[in-house]
């Protein structure tokens, strides 16, 4: 029984590490397109949009394929993910607008916030809705 729980707890970590290091590396291409996309004529808020959604995408195939390995129910899985990246997006927004617009602040360090609050939301929603057992 004690090496069973053992399994389990080092699986989660297993999860929450590469979760970790993906979702790094989804924040970072998010950032880093809304950087190059910021010194467009885009408006602000598009360019988080579509920002976003890079971010998004790239973060679906690695935790789906290489995190979770879930490869059954790739479609449904890719609803629920992109449901929940979206509301990572609506957050996001809304923190974007109060941080840049109303209270005035530099929007890289907003935009870095926004990164790391909505992280910390998806991950709750993706391990316990997109990726459940």
């Amino acid at each position: 029984m004690r090496v069973r729980n053992m399994d389990s707890v080092k699986k989660l970590i297993r999860e929450m590490f590469l979760y970790g290091i993906f979702g790094l590396f989804s924040a970072s291409m998010d950032t880093l397109s809304f950087f190059l996309l910021s010194k467009t004529s885009i408006p602000l808020l598009l360019s988080n949009f579509i920002s976003v959604n890079i971010g998004i995408t790239i973060s679906f195939f690695l935790n789906t394929y290489l995190n979770f390995k879930k490869k059954d129910e790739v479609g449904k899985r890719a609803i629920k993910f992109f449901s929940v990246g979206y509301i990572g997006l609506i957050l996001s927004m809304l923190i974007m607008w109060v941080g840049v617009d109303v209270l005035n602040q530099k929007q890289m360090l907003v935009k870095i916030g926004s990164v790391v609050f909505v992280a910390a939301v998806q991950y709750l929603l993706n391990k316990f809705v997109t990726y459940k057992k």
